[in-house]
């Protein structure tokens, strides 16, 4: 069911279920900030970066690098769910687990960890405040990511609210495919507002994330009629996007259907490959090539000849 709008509490009731909070982040916004990562996504890219971040709830995650192959998370586990498997070592199933961290408490070498936490705005905040002198000096503040924070309306709209009452520049990553009503109401108490832009094909996108992008490309149209500063992510991945023709209708559709301006390319980097593996998941960019920034310098020519501001930033999301 989808998400519906939100109304600001006290700060105190509302909770969220985050995979990490990061520190001293500098590629997420200006200056230095704080990224709250929101657990939960419904998109299913299939380069992601953060798979742990497709689930809503928690989970157990394996590192094989750490692990002695001792078998004690498999004897630990009450309900069976640890399995030794030949592709993956000692996965979990999520199908059976329970999420009771007996397996976590029982790896002597910390091959195992609980993924996912609920926390209470007031927690959140508790956090994005310790470093608010560091957002004063370097023009920083807070960027709420995922997953996708907008299936957390009520947690990322209070979060914002107080930002704002704080002082705080807030920033928001989303992919979009929200109702239009639940990023309305939240963009009063946000600075500015990154919006992923995948594909421009919409058959090609369901492919690649599950969901098709019409209504992602409706968002980013009303965005950039109602807000500002708005930026497009364009996440540029090999056999996917990363070709002369696609992007040049990607750039065309910006330029000439929105008001949005201001593009950022995202170099493809397997930073997520070995994440996937500790699901228990496949991930089928393995043997696809890192790109850098050099590579993707053409396509920012092409965006700039449609009269957009195109920069190159770090691995794409």
């Amino acid at each position: 069911m989808p998400a519906q709008p939100a109304t600001p509490g006290d700060g105190l009731a509302v909770a969220a279920t985050v995979f990490d909070l990061e520190r001293y982040a500098v590629e997420d916004g200006p200056g230095i900030r704080t990224v709250v990562f929101f657990k939960g996504c419904n998109l299913h890219c299939s380069w992601c970066q953060n798979p742990e971040s497709h689930r809503a709830g928690t989970q157990i995650m394996y590192d094989r690098s750490l692990c002695s192959g001792c078998g004690a998370c498999l004897v630990a586990c009450p309900a069976g769910a640890v399995e030794d498997s030949k592709e993956f070592g000692f996965i979990t199933n999520h199908g059976k687990c329970t999420l009771c961290g007996a397996c976590v408490d029982a790896c002597f070498y910390g091959a195992r960890r609980i993924v996912g936490r609920s926390m209470t705005t007031a927690e959140i905040m508790a956090e994005i405040v310790k470093d608010r002198d560091f957002y004063r000096n370097s023009g920083g503040g807070v960027t709420f990511s995922g997953g996708e924070p907008l299936l957390q309306p009520e947690a990322v709209l209070e979060l914002a609210r107080q930002c704002r009452e704080q002082g705080i520049h807030t920033a928001l990553e989303t992919a979009g495919h929200v109702q239009w009503e639940i990023l309305e109401q939240i963009l009063p108490y946000l600075d500015l507002v990154y919006i992923d832009f995948k594909h421009i094909d919409s058959a090609v996108h369901r492919r690649v994330t599950g969901v098709p992008n019409e209504l992602i490309l409706e968002n980013i149209r009303r965005l950039g009629d109602s807000f500002s500063p708005v930026v497009a992510r364009i996440p540029v991945i090999p056999g996917v996007n990363a070709e002369p023709v696609v992007l040049d209708r990607m750039f065309s559709f910006l330029a000439d259907r929105t008001r949005v301006r201001a593009v950022e390319l995202l170099p493809f980097h397997r930073l997520g490959g070995t994440k996937y593996a500790g699901l228990g998941m496949a991930y089928g960019f393995s043997s696809v090539a890192n790109m850098d920034a050099g590579e993707c310098a053409e396509f920012a020519r092409a965006g700039r000849s449609h009269g957009l501001t195109v920069t190159v930033g770090a691995a794409g999301s």
